[in-house]
């Protein structure tokens, strides 16, 4: 593993069971995933934590579609709820596809 990614990397490992902030404690996934079912009814398809948003990506599938619950890692508040493809959220999730930084993105 590249030192340069490891920070980010572990980051994300460790905000599996918490994280802290300027703030405060951040919520940890399984509180970010019951959020996200509160939003959108469904099965979980995995979930993931956005370090430069400090934010939760829950990725639930109802029905035939797929969605991204986006979490505020602090607030716990819905930031968006998007529709995706199921292709483009196992990308996600593997790290292949990352819209951080594209114009039109609406997290920046």
């Amino acid at each position: 593993m590249s030192t340069s990614l490891w920070p980010v990397t572990a980051l994300t490992m460790m905000c599996a069971w918490g994280c802290t902030s300027k703030s405060g404690t951040m919520m940890t996934k399984a509180d970010a995933i019951e959020a996200a079912l509160r939003e959108v009814d469904g099965d979980v398809l995995g979930a993931r934590f956005d370090a430069p948003d400090t934010q939760w990506d829950v990725f639930v599938r109802s029905g035939d579609q797929a969605y991204e619950v986006e979490v505020d890692a602090e607030s716990g508040e819905i930031v968006a709820v998007e529709e995706e493809g199921l292709e483009e959220v196992q990308a996600e999730l593997s790290g292949d596809l990352s819209h951080e930084g594209v114009d039109g993105d609406v997290d920046r």
